[in-house]
């Protein structure tokens, strides 16, 4: 085996990006005959003490390839040995460590890589059998010792790239042009799976932003091709729908959704409740909607904390017993009936609550209570989201990645502070309640001070600090993390008309489009079309405790129009006023749909919003013909 240096890959890094909490050791195969240390000075401080090789394992409670590497080669005695004598073993779990996950991980997990003493990578690779594992700590045990000079020399050199390139001054002067958005459509396009739906031959991913972004535009270009791309990949992809007791599992192997890999996490059954929703207000086929329940009813009966009402992060594929090994496969266990399951014992769930994750399922519900007219999925949100906002925000130290019994307490995590902006923004549109935008905007605020980049635009994906160790030294801002900013300071905008957020969204558009990394094609289209697409606006002008305004305000907000903008206007509060528009009230409630230019003719019953709202965006496409 010839051991690789990628410290020019490590330097990559530098343009990529991504966020914690610790411990529940209980709920991992940590084995016992292996002295783990977590991400801490202790062990970096004895690494170059006692100048050995660092053995990183990032690693998943939910990933079975994990638990059987720690069943074989970490339990091999004469692993255990090199470990033992010649080298720091650290482990991480990638979700509590998002911000190592962003920096340490290649391919999938686990990710095993040999670090210098002072973290940079020197190997990396995934799961590894014993004879290889040892063969390769061998292998570097030795090229370390005759040439630590010279690879400490190309991590110096490393650094002070990263030096030169953090003290540029520069602003950020990318051209956003309108084209990207249909550039993104053509490589959906090249890129489709007209036998099986999705975005790739194999392995099968969930690809949630290329479904959103191919009925988005397809619903505002009345592109009937990319409408069709999204909707059959949501009728494919079906296929890793757990039929027994719903939720969806976490990917395929092969290209036709078959073989898959059985973990249920919270993040996938948000994105695809989104999604399904979505198809539902398009279309209004009732097996979308049937699919979203199914996802709805998982979460609820395996995810949902009872005391808390806050999110689980995940369920395990495998049926485990108390020493970690596999009692029941998941393929086995999930082709069982549910009897038959719980008979047999239930695959782990990891109960610890991210803010991230939680925030999308959040975000979820409340799309879902909207579209559905379920009050339970409302109210379950909004008792989420202040909850976090309560426990884990500080103006000065962000945003904290877990709950409060979980340590260490990681805060300031990107990650974490746009997707709870997000899912506040969207509780804010549901319910109308001031307090909502408020802590946005005090979240938004917190992360330009923390992580925004004041030169160069854009966001950092964790606040620098003296005691960051290894490759967090290494500031980065992340292509996908930064565009999802770009977005909620792009909504900041059109709900306050403060240009400073508009601003904020341009120059970090702007960062992502100059910057050297892969872009994620879909989601920089969404952007793209949002900047350039001002959002359709529906006011609904009525006494709110008139029924009739009530069912006009309930089918603007079920009606199917990415980035439209509701809200109501009671005559007894005052000025009906939206921006420059004033609005007539003649005693009868009223509903209008409007661009920030122009508006048609009212409508007095709900189900003639769909009409006027195809009459305005036939107006529209004519204007830019």
């Amino acid at each position: 085996m010839k051991i690789l240096l990628i410290f020019f890959c490590t330097a990559c890094l530098f343009f990529n990006g991504e966020q914690v909490a610790l411990s529940h050791q209980a709920e991992t195969d940590v084995q016992e005959d292996i002295q783990w240390y977590e991400w801490e000075q202790e062990a970096f401080d004895r690494a170059q003490a006692e100048d050995k090789l660092i053995l990183l394992d990032l690693t998943a409670v939910w990933c079975h390839a994990c638990h059987v590497m720690d069943q074989t080669t970490y339990a091999d005695p004469q692993v255990l040995a090199l470990l033992q004598s010649n080298f720091i073993a650290v482990r991480v779990d990638t979700d509590q460590r998002p911000d190592l996950e962003s920096r340490y991980r290649t391919g999938g997990w686990p990710t095993t890589s040999l670090l210098l003493p002072t973290g940079e990578i020197l190997f990396q690779a995934n799961s590894l059998e014993p004879e290889v594992m040892i063969e390769l700590l061998k292998e570097a045990k030795v090229l370390y010792e005759s040439e630590r000079v010279d690879l400490r020399e190309e991590a110096d050199q490393l650094w002070n790239r990263v030096k030169e390139h953090g003290q540029t001054n520069e602003s950020p002067s990318g051209t956003l042009r309108s084209s990207m958005a249909s550039h993104s459509v053509e490589m959906m396009k090249r890129e489709f799976d007209l036998v099986n739906g999705g975005f790739r031959d194999h392995p099968k991913f969930f690809e949630p932003e290329a479904i959103q972004m191919a009925l988005s535009y397809g619903f505002f270009e009345h592109d009937e091709e990319l409408i069709d791309m999204g909707l059959t990949t949501l009728e494919k992809q079906v296929a890793l729908l757990d039929p027994v007791w719903g939720g969806f599992y976490r990917y395929a192997e092969q290209a036709d959704w078959s073989q898959p890999h059985f973990e249920k996490m919270l993040t996938v059954q948000a994105q695809n409740l989104h999604n399904y929703v979505r198809a539902y207000q398009f279309t209004e086929n009732t097996e979308y909607k049937y699919i979203a329940m199914r996802i709805i009813d998982y979460v609820e009966k395996f995810l949902v904390d009872p005391q808390t009402g806050q999110f689980f992060e995940s369920q395990d594929a495998d049926v485990r017993d108390q020493d970690g090994k596999t009692f029941v496969s998941g393929a086995e266990y999930f082709s069982w009936n549910s009897t038959h399951r719980k008979a047999r014992g239930m695959p782990l769930v990891d109960k610890r609550m991210y803010t991230g994750s939680n925030a999308d399922m959040a975000w979820a519900y409340l799309h879902a209570a909207q579209a559905f007219g379920k009050p339970m999925l409302k109210n379950r949100a909004l008792h989420v989201l202040p909850q976090i906002m309560m426990e884990r925000f500080d103006k000065e130290t962000g945003v904290a990645h877990g709950a409060m019994g979980d340590s260490p307490r990681l805060r300031g995590i990107l990650s974490d502070h746009i997707r709870l902006g997000l899912a506040l923004l969207e509780a804010y549109r549901a319910t109308e309640d001031p307090n909502f935008l408020q802590n946005v905007e005090s979240l938004a605020q917190s992360t330009e001070l923390l992580l925004g980049d004041v030169n160069g635009g854009g966001f950092f994906d964790r606040p620098r600090s003296p005691g960051n160790l290894g490759l967090l030294k290494m500031p980065t801002k992340p292509a996908r993390e930064n565009i999802q900013a770009a977005r909620l300071y792009l909504d900041l905008f059109h709900l306050t008309n403060n240009d400073e957020y508009r601003l904020t969204a341009q120059r970090t558009l702007q960062s992502v489009v100059t910057t050297p990394q892969p872009l994620p094609i879909s989601l920089i289209g969404l952007a793209m079309d949002e900047w350039f697409r001002a959002p359709v606006h529906i006011a609904v002008v009525g006494m709110s405790d008139d029924m009739r305004t009530r069912t006009l305000l309930t089918e603007a907000h079920r009606l199917y129009c990415p980035g439209k903008m509701v809200k109501q206007f009671d005559p007894q509060n005052g000025t009906m006023k939206w921006g420059e528009i004033v609005f007539p009230y003649d005693g009868k409630p009223a509903a209008f749909l409007c661009t920030d230019q122009m508006c048609l003719a009212p409508v007095s019953q709900a189900e003639g919003l769909k009409g006027r709202l195809d009459e305005l965006l036939s107006v529209l496409r004519e204007a830019v013909l």
